[in-house]
């Protein structure tokens, strides 16, 4: 987490643009994977940048890598910060990994194993630990909120109007849908 905070104020630096207020100014892709230890990163960069899954202006492509590319929507300049791989292999080296990897929650670890991986991120040089590109025309998909909405046709529940399909007439929920168009046929 403390590393996807220092990505995302590396990234908001090099743009010179602030943490994001509403859904427009800023769009996040994180390159995380699932179920592994780079989860936390996009915390990191959600609390740094103000892009948060809530709001849809960040992205996650699962590539199991810990980047962050966050684009200036307005202007389409954007950057790009990963992580170096002969610092990453140095904290996995750490004994807080060391524990993850053995099964320990990281919060029930002491802060003693705890403290110096944080403040060794906090306070290391970015130059020693994030390789940065620059894009100055980087491609946007500029999508509107929608506030349509209407009732799914079978289980009557309210959703999106771009979350639906039409099936014979109707228009269906995800799940619904699914369930109609493959129904078995008397």
């Amino acid at each position: 987490m403390p590393q996807g905070l220092r990505a995302g104020h590396l990234a908001m630096d090099i743009l010179g643009v602030e943490k994001a207020r509403g859904g427009g100014e800023l769009h996040a892709i994180v390159e995380i994977g699932d179920h592994h230890f780079s989860g936390c990163f996009a915390d990191g960069v959600q609390f740094a940048t103000g892009c948060t899954f809530g709001k849809g202006n960040i992205t996650k492509q699962p590539l199991g890598k810990f980047a962050l590319t966050l684009i200036e929507t307005a202007t389409g300049r954007a950057v790009r910060v990963t992580a170096k791989y002969e610092r990453m292999k140095v904290c996995l080296d750490m004994p807080f990994f060391t524990l993850r990897k053995e099964g320990v929650p990281p919060f029930k670890l002491d802060p003693a194993v705890v403290d110096p991986l944080i403040d060794d991120v906090v306070h290391r040089d970015w130059e020693e630990m994030f390789d940065v590109k620059q894009f100055a025309r980087y491609p946007v998909d500029k999508q509107g909120d929608t506030f349509d909405a209407i009732e799914c046709a079978h289980c009557k529940e309210m959703v999106v109007t771009n979350y639906t399909k039409e099936l014979d007439g109707q228009r269906y929920c995800l799940v619904c849908f699914d369930a109609q168009a493959f129904r078995e046929k008397d």
